[in-house]
């Protein structure tokens, strides 16, 4: 009967939550946290089966640090705070996980509770408690934790840059709480402020490159006097100490005296650019100890930007998907300034800039974002997406390049391609307001100007720049100096896609000397088809090709990729592709080989493959074939996505793709049709960015397998794509049988 306080509270906060119809309730954030059980991988096993690499997430969308469950301290590559699997917790991490990724951790930190007096477990290690995640009131706003053994429960919330904690303690006897400075470094500091009932750090960030730059920092504060306090490191600690810096493992605790029937409230403020911004955001986004209050807050913000997309469907595991997939399309890229405008340059050391004129975001996982979830963001959050791509221009200010991808605040290798020029082009065609001819500058450079090693290896410009002009392709025996990888015809391709997209911003702005150059480069992805082999292929400075060519294996041409995956990485020419393979019937049989044999749906390099029957006038394949990959690679529970997410980018993927459009090719303003799998999706646009208002899509049936014959839009029958200006004018389109 010990625990039956905590049982019935948990219980009656469910209730409650229920109460009321909302969005955030059909969100899992538990989904992608476990191994794929979907039906594309029940005939994969052991180490093969692969997990979305999502956490289950207190945050705000785009938080500037996000909230979690910590089952391990490490900041470790590909090893996510989270995993479901697992039955122990060691804490709540605040968190800079890329969601869904392989990257590390960085600038974290970590929250405990616990009692002194029982055997005081200061280390992470050490403590490996049994806990109770209640997954029935588990949301994006909220996460309550009993870890039964202690008779603690732990429930938190958050803001945009803080979060709120609620400790209870069935026996508060020296209640304690404690945080860990979760550096693999050893580095970091920490300090408790009697006077002012403080405890305040940071801990540094380090990428492969060294030192980042930036710390994470935070400031925390209690509702109630601590009355004891200490720190540890290198494996010891100490009552009465007020600071730790550099050490092992460091931390520190406070000691509360209070009743049973008391709690123990927890506000913490984050920064990227010092302790005192921290401070400052924490007095600017959680002025009171209202806990519900803030926690009702973010539950609105939630239901406000989900219900952007509102569906229609009998089936509540339809729900929880779709409204899933939203949540993780949401997470990234995140919020880097503070309240007052202060924000970390980019890519310099622990210089600090200031913009009171819009938000500055970070983390552009670009390679895998700039197909879907960026075009996703521009329709359902154009307000932030306007913001990021401004964001995206000051980062090239500060490091004199535009970045392939970012991570931590820095330039971020990529395995191919300029995608961030993808992602400034589509925003460019779409009529975004940003300074388009600063970013324009920045496109040229990194389509015309070759960087030296140095910047190649920090992520800077296009690695094999030189060769590509040179050949018109990239020779596979023409490896660039500092380059650890080949990807040679990867580069090529994409290379190709990116001169069309810059072209298409040399047109908008009238530099007809440009794009008379980037129109011909853009047709360089002729170059490396083999008709020999009818695929892409290998090839080298003499001209020819690769003899022992594998069309369905993985090779270093192909970053990792398939010949089969890479050679329909044309979007912005698929009828010049169609014509080199010879024809449509060709065409059709190649894309009908890809998904009977190499076709991986968690692999971004070939998700727009599906939408390709439209352009050999077989709309009818092109659902029936997205509907499969729908139902064989999404579900419900721990193991509902078929392989990591991509910072949202397989999410994007879904919520496109069962609306029933995709953009195949970012910067053409088309969106490729398929079909609905829901009798009804209404965007409910933002009219600052899209006058006509709603967009909404109708089949009156709800069947997931459904094939339409015809496609009416505002009355008026239309062919296999819609255009983004059709969008901003708002009306129905019909699917009809």
């Amino acid at each position: 009967m010990k625990y039956l306080y905590l049982f019935l509270l948990l219980f009656v906060i469910s209730c409650n939550q229920k109460e009321s119809l909302n969005y955030i309730q059909y969100v899992d954030p538990l989904l992608g946290t476990g191994p794929a059980t979907v039906e594309s991988a029940k005939a994969k096993t052991g180490a093969s089966l692969s997990n979305g690499q999502t956490i289950p997430a207190v945050t705000a969308p785009f938080g500037m640090t996000q909230w979690t469950p910590e089952i391990h301290y490490y900041e470790k590559q590909c090893l996510a705070p989270f995993y479901h699997r697992g039955t122990i917790l060691q804490g709540f991490r605040a968190t800079h996980w890329l969601s869904g990724s392989c990257s590390s951790d960085y600038g974290s930190f970590g929250i405990f509770a616990t009692n002194k007096n029982l055997g005081f477990r200061y280390l992470p290690s050490q403590r490996n408690s049994l806990y109770m995640l209640n997954v029935d009131n588990l949301s994006p706003a909220f996460a309550a934790t009993m870890f039964a053994e202690m008779g603690i429960m732990a429930e938190m919330t958050a803001t945009k840059r803080c979060s709120f904690f609620r400790f209870s303690w069935l026996d508060p006897k020296e209640a304690t709480i404690l945080f860990d400075v979760n550096s693999d470094q050893d580095k970091g500091y920490i300090k408790i402020d009697f006077d002012k009932q403080e405890v305040y750090g940071y801990n540094p960030v380090f990428t492969d490159n060294g030192p980042a730059g930036i710390s994470g920092y935070f400031v925390a504060r209690f509702d109630k006097n601590f009355v004891q306090y200490g720190t540890f490191g290198d494996n010891d600690y100490k009552d009465g100490s007020v600071e730790r810096k550099d050490q092992k493992a460091i931390g520190a605790y406070a000691v509360f005296d209070i009743d049973l029937e008391e709690t123990v409230k927890l506000k913490i403020g984050t920064s990227f650019t010092s302790i005192e911004n921290a401070r400052k955001n924490l007095d600017a986004e959680i002025s009171d100890w209202d806990f519900e209050a803030t926690k009702q807050r973010l539950e609105q913000e939630w239901n406000n930007l989900l219900g952007k997309v509102e569906i229609e469907t009998k089936d509540k595991n339809e729900l929880t998907k779709f409204y899933t997939a939203l949540y993780h399309s949401f997470q990234q890229p995140r919020l880097f300034s503070d309240v007052n405008g202060d924000y970390p340059s980019f890519s310099q050391q622990y210089k600090i800039k200031n913009t009171k004129d819009f938000d500055v975001y970070g983390d552009f996982s670009a390679q895998n974002t700039f197909r879907a979830q960026m075009p996703l963001l521009s329709l359902v959050a154009p307000e932030q997406y306007n913001n990021m791509i401004k964001s995206i221009l000051i980062q090239a200010e500060a490091g004199g390049w535009l970045p392939a991808s970012t991570i931590a605040n820095n330039y971020s290798k990529n395995e191919a391609g300029d995608p961030i020029s993808v992602i400034l082009a589509d925003a460019a065609m779409k009529g975004f307001d940003f300074d388009l001819e600063k970013a324009y500058s920045y496109m040229l450079k990194n389509a015309t100007e070759l960087p030296d090693v140095e910047d190649i290896m920090k992520g800077k410009g296009r690695p094999e720049l030189e060769p590509y002009m040179a050949f018109g392709y990239i020779p596979i025996d023409e490896m660039q100096a500092g380059e650890q990888t080949n990807g040679e015809i990867a580069r090529t391709l994409e290379y190709s896609y990116n001169d069309w997209c810059v072209a298409q911003v040399a047109k908008k702005l009238g530099k007809t000397d440009d794009l008379t150059n980037l129109e011909s480069r853009a047709s360089s992805y002729s170059n490396v088809f083999d008709e020999s082999q009818g695929w892409m292929n290998g090839r080298y400075s003499d001209g020819s090709y690769f003899e022992d060519f594998d069309a369905s294996t993985s090779g270093p041409f192909y970053a990792g990729n398939s010949a089969k995956e890479y050679s329909f990485f044309v979007p912005h020419d698929v009828p010049g592709l169609i014509e080199l393979i010879g024809g449509k019937e060709s065409f059709i049989q190649k894309l009908d080989d890809i998904f009977n044999s190499v076709y991986n749906q968690s692999n971004v390099t070939g998700q727009h493959i599906p939408y390709l029957y439209n352009y050999a006038n077989n709309w009818e394949t092109t659902q029936k074939t997205v509907k499969e990959l729908l139902k064989a690679n999404y579900d419900i529970g721990p193991g509902g996505l078929s392989g990591h997410d991509n910072a949202g980018q397989l999410s994007a993927w879904y919520v496109f793709s069962t609306m029933g459009f995709y953009p195949v090719c970012p910067g053409s303003n088309e969106y490729q049709l398929s079909s609905p799998v829901f009798q009804k999706v209404t965007l409910h646009l933002d009219k600052t960015y899209y006058p006509g208002g709603d967009l909404i899509l109708k089949t009156g049936e709800d069947m997931r397998s459904f094939i339409y014959k015809k496609v009416i839009f505002n009355g008026k029958e239309v062919s296999t794509f819609i255009r983004h200006e059709d969008i901003q004018k708002g009306g129905t389109l019909l699917f009809s049988k």
